[in-house]
């Protein structure tokens, strides 16, 4: 991989990537904690979607992996017959973070109707800097309905709704510590 030969001097166009250069494909240390949000709460109906046999990266390479940061949804909708295309940036340590939690913010507006889970996630573990830039201010129930154009007690219900969920899939890490426990 040091010597790849179609990996791009400059960030302008996307190149695909070997299968052997795939096995060196992986997320951001930055943005770890957003992506392991969008992993664990998001619906999985909206976490591996498919969106045909190509799909392109922005992605970080440091000579030896190739780190992708944001558009989660596409990595992981990834099948044996997809074409992955990357395109190589230069990003700081701020811009990764800031774009991952930006890109799970976007994705949670999409969510019909709101996922309380989800919101609950994002209001708790995405820093408060990170909040004041993609919302111009804290993470706020006033704001996110705003931006989901939802009224108050429309959240409210949803929220009073999935209090009580019929069936919760454990993170992985819990799995595996019951697992260890024999619990």
């Amino acid at each position: 991989m040091k010597n790849h030969k179609n990996l791009p001097k400059s960030s302008n166009r996307y190149v695909p990537l070997t299968s052997k250069d795939l096995l060196s494909l992986c997320i951001h240390p930055e943005a770890r904690t957003a992506y392991g949000i969008y992993l664990e709460h998001f619906p999985i109906g909206h976490v591996a979607q498919p969106k045909g046999n190509k799909i392109h990266l922005d992605v970080l390479y440091d000579r030896v992996n190739f780190f992708f940061f944001n558009n989660f949804a596409e990595q992981l909708g990834t099948m044996d017959s997809t074409e992955v295309h990357v395109m190589k940036t230069q990003p700081n340590i701020s811009s990764i973070r800031l774009e991952s939690w930006r890109y799970i913010w976007k994705a949670f507006l999409d969510l019909k109707p709101v996922n309380i889970k989800v919101y609950n996630q994002l209001k708790n573990q995405m820093p408060k800097d990170i909040q004041r830039k993609i919302c111009g201010k804290l993470l706020t129930i006033e704001h996110t309905c705003q931006e989901m154009v939802i009224s108050r007690p429309n959240f409210e219900y949803q929220q009073a709704k999935q209090k009580s969920p019929v069936f919760e899939m454990l993170s992985f890490e819990e799995l595996i510590r019951r697992n260890v426990n024999g619990n």
